[in-house]
């Protein structure tokens, strides 16, 4: 509009269309944008297409992903946030921006077994990722006693500004130089609950929505063994 010299106003159908199709498809992310202009009354009623949902598109065999969760577990070579980190990706299908969110609040122990508290939704984890993610509280509970000064939130993965979690930039780097498939994994990962549970527990234990864990249902209704063998990463 500015190149052009057009308010906001004055913006029709046809100028936007245009625009549109001369950008990449993130620029339907302005749908929303136009919907409050018009509610506000500051721009007429314009249609913007919704953007189109892209299909998850790397995975890894089923084989590797519990050989990888097996190494979370047992090799005490990988850093400890990376272990907890990873074991969780691979067991739940957790976004790792999310796990990075948790606190020492979001965890509890039942006699030996670590429970998470995910979404309003409790989940009790097998016995050696609960020693695991025991061990991840044990520091981070020590973290919080030596760092109350400086932060007011009791991080499980506290940064190194304790005020902050562990950066997302930083456990990418850990798992990549130990050969741990995040994005692949935790795909991988939904893909077999998805297969397993219903989507609204889905939904509740992933913390993404209905119609998203309605779709990986979907996915994982079809032969999706073969489905992985097309689509799994290289390496």
């Amino acid at each position: 509009m500015d190149d052009e010299g057009i308010a906001l106003a004055d913006l029709n159908q046809p100028t936007l269309d245009r625009w549109l199709c001369q950008g990449k498809q993130h620029r339907r992310d302005i749908r929303q944008f136009m919907q409050g202009a018009h509610r506000h009354k500051l721009a007429r009623r314009l249609d913007v297409p919704r953007s189109r949902v892209e299909q998850p598109s790397v995975f890894i065999e089923d084989d590797e992903r519990l050989q990888q969760l097996r190494r979370c577990v047992e090799d005490e070579t990988i850093p400890l946030a990376a272990r907890v980190v990873g074991s969780l990706v691979l067991l739940l299908g957790l976004q790792i921006s999310k796990i990075l969110r948790l606190t020492t609040e979001d965890v509890s122990l039942n006699g030996s077994t670590v429970r998470l508290h995910l979404n309003d939704h409790h989940v009790d984890l097998p016995p050696r990722i609960s020693a695991l993610v025991g061990q991840r509280l044990e520091q981070a509970e020590a973290a919080w006693e030596n760092n109350r000064t400086a932060s007011t939130t009791p991080w499980l993965f506290p940064g190194h500004n304790p005020a902050r979690p562990l950066g997302l930039q930083s456990i990418h780097i850990q798992l990549r130089k130990h050969d741990l498939k995040g994005l692949a994994g935790r795909n991988t990962a939904r893909l077999a609950l998805a297969a397993n549970v219903p989507a609204s527990i889905l939904a509740e234990v992933t913390g993404t929505s209905v119609s998203n864990a309605t779709r990986w249902a979907t996915l994982a209704k079809r032969d999706w063994t073969g489905y992985i063998s097309s689509r799994r990463i290289g390496g």
